[in-house]
């Protein structure tokens, strides 16, 4: 495993399934959208094969854009009391990396204000590790397609950061092509129910189980 020939300075986490484990809720969310649009909601297990193998997007209604279908979906997420559990060692891993001196940033494509996403990392005992979260909230390019990567731009910003400063963790393949485009080194997880091949290819430079293995990568890499 190669040592990467830079001095990192900030580690930026995905959420949902990075952080927490909110499948239950996505599933709860995704069929509220469905029906709000008029289609059929899933059961479990169809949702969750269709989930893993990313084609959640047939089942959206005829006629509905898919661009509009989630903006729906996203702005709704928080508005249904299913609670989210945090993923095993993020907290633990969290408190150390904020202990280290590391900038730790969250980021969200869900459409809530950084308030209602604090106050969820709060409730979860999250929130005293993390200094900086970015939501989706005020981005409107998701209708050509929302990606996350104005918010790392936004974050390298106001941070004064070069991408080769920063780490992304992230479950999902989007952001481990975001990551990758960037130039910042890209560590994809597993808690996702993505494949290490899918993230591998997407972009990841080095795919874990959980964060709960972050810090022994970060130190074969000399970042710990």
């Amino acid at each position: 495993m190669n040592m990467p020939v830079r001095r990192i300075k900030a580690l930026i986490f995905d959420l949902d399934q990075t952080l927490v484990d909110s499948i239950e809720r996505f599933f709860v969310v995704f069929n509220s959208t469905l029906k709000f649009f008029g289609g059929e909601p899933l059961g479990w297990s169809e949702f969750m094969r269709s989930y893993r193998e990313d084609t959640l997007d047939q089942y959206i209604p005829s006629g509905i854009e898919k661009h509009v279908f989630w903006d729906h979906f996203l702005r709704h997420y928080d508005s249904y009391n299913v609670e989210s559990r945090v993923i095993e060692g993020a907290r633990e891993t969290l408190s150390l990396l904020k202990a280290r001196g590391f900038y730790v940033i969250v980021v969200t494509g869900r459409k809530s204000s950084r308030g209602v996403v604090e106050a969820e990392l709060r409730k979860l005992g999250l929130l005293p590790y993390v200094d900086a979260v970015y939501t989706a909230e005020n981005v409107d390019e998701i209708s050509k397609g929302f990606s996350k990567r104005s918010l790392m731009e936004r974050i390298l910003r106001d941070y004064r950061l070069k991408a080769v400063e920063c780490v992304f963790i992230g479950d999902y393949k989007p952001d481990m092509t975001i990551g990758a485009d960037l130039g910042i080194l890209t560590i994809g997880v597993l808690t996702g129910h993505e494949t290490e091949e899918a993230l591998k290819r997407a972009g990841a430079d080095y795919v874990i189980k959980s964060v709960k293995e972050l810090p022994g990568l970060l130190r074969r890499l000399g970042v710990l």
